[in-house]
């Protein structure tokens, strides 16, 4: 048996006895196709270019099977919600949908928030446009594997004219279980013209436990529409995340993307923005903080299009102990796009000599008359500011602390979502305390 069969079955694998819902319609024909393109490509290695500082070899030493029924006795929404969004609340719990847990009671008229397949007979049409349409990457197995293996997902929908004044909280809870499950959650959003919300898509582990997570999200915004999109990942830090983000961005519109990376043993994310059209922005900022044994890769993709389009992107990482982060970003800008602005940066803080970083920005400039820039940093704190801390009788912990919540401010302090601004310093407090129990304060 050669390497890529091996690779190919334990994908197959996975998947091998899973009876979905839908047997036929929309979702079962992109299942079909998803499962011969699963068939078709092998798990990437080191060797390619893409996963060349993440091996996930050790995925295979994993018996993964689809989650079973949920046990939601263990579930505590209390300590998991956001008061912004208590009444626009989605709750999947092992990737199934949970409509006793959820709440969208304050919404606009118009505005949907609610399970993709109870969608799919009054709006087909528009899911149909746009499902598996936006998040296309090349030779890519995790998004066929997704599509193939989700069930219930996210559809947010809203309608042109339409403001959402509070966030939208969509919470995939992955439970604390004996057995090694994958789950598959998949988001997709759409704005109309001149829509406007915000989205908080919650990624969370109860436990320590083992566990696959390959989570997509998708999505499409027409003119002038203004979408917020605050990724939290927050799985136990024995499982693995790989996950998929894309937008597709037209006329006059703004997408701003913060990805905020905290769990898992071995996380992966991808996130794209195509500027389909003149005068639209987007921001793709993050934070990344890894201790132990954990690894996060992130590789982004800011493709311009069309002419007179701007893009930023800040995204920090913040590495204890043996924790490992890699950070690949790309701009494009294409030949027609004139007058474009784009600027990346990505900044390291290395607190261990164990830890390690790998950053690589990148850019492909096809036109002439643009304004772009990026740059790569790797540091410790500062001695003399600790020194200065001390000298007024902070303790070497505390200081600590303050220089790397102070690392991470910027970041935190431009997510527009308070609550979770003020968790996020707490995971700072907890970071720098060797505290590894995510779920207890976020």
């Amino acid at each position: 048996m050669t390497e890529v069969t091996k690779e190919q079955t334990f994908l197959s694998g996975i998947l091998s006895g899973y009876q979905p819902v839908s047997a036929d319609g929309l979702l079962a024909e992109l299942r079909s196709e998803a499962r011969k393109e699963l068939e078709a490509q092998e798990l990437p290695t080191p060797k390619h270019e893409e996963w060349k500082y993440v091996n996930l070899r050790p995925l295979k030493k994993h018996n993964f099977v689809p989650a079973s029924a949920p046990d939601l006795s263990s579930v505590d929404l209390s300590a998991l919600a956001f008061e912004e969004a208590k009444d626009a609340r989605l709750v999947f719990v092992n990737g199934k949908f949970i409509s006793d847990l959820s709440s969208v009671a304050d919404l606009p008229e118009g505005v949907i928030v609610g399970n993709l397949p109870d969608y799919l007979e009054s709006h087909g049409e528009i899911i149909a446009a746009n499902l598996n349409k936006h998040a296309v990457w090349e030779d890519d197995v995790f998004i066929p594997f997704n599509t193939a293996a989700f069930e219930d997902a996210a559809f947010i929908y809203v309608p042109k004219d339409t403001k959402v004044e509070n966030p939208v909280h969509v919470l995939f809870v992955n439970t604390d279980t004996q057995e090694e499950f994958a789950t598959a959650p998949r988001v997709l959003l759409i704005g109309e013209r001149f829509a406007e919300m915000t989205l908080i898509e919650d990624h969370i582990g109860l436990g320590n436990n083992t566990y696959l997570a390959a989570s997509v999200a998708e999505t499409a915004l027409d003119e002038n529409a203004h979408f917020t999109h605050i990724k939290l990942q927050r799985e136990s830090k024995k499982a693995y995340h790989i996950s998929r983000i894309a937008a597709s961005i037209q006329r006059n519109s703004e997408y701003h993307s913060y990805s905020v990376h905290l769990g898992s043993k071995i996380s992966r994310s991808d996130i794209m923005a195509v500027l389909k059209d003149e005068n639209t922005h987007v921001t793709l900022d993050g934070i990344v903080m890894v201790n132990g044994d954990q690894i996060s890769d992130t590789h982004s993709i800011m493709d311009h299009t069309m002419p007179n389009c701007t893009s930023h992107q800040l995204h920090k990482c913040i590495v204890d102990e043996e924790g490992s982060s890699v950070f690949n970003g790309k701009i494009f800008v294409r030949k027609d796009a004139q007058k474009t602005d784009a600027f990346q940066e990505n900044r390291n803080l290395q607190l261990s000599e164990k830890g390690s970083v790998n950053t690589k920005p990148q850019l492909e400039i096809f036109a002439d008359d643009v304004s772009c820039s990026h740059g790569a940093t790797v540091g410790q704190l500062d001695e003399e500011q600790m020194f200065y801390l001390k000298s007024r009788g902070v303790s070497e912990a505390k200081a600590k602390e303050i220089l790397t919540y102070g690392f991470a401010l910027d970041v935190i302090e431009s997510i527009p979502v308070s609550s979770i601004q003020e968790r996020l310093s707490k995971e700072v407090e907890k970071f720098t305390t060797r505290n590894n129990s995510v779920e207890t304060t976020v």
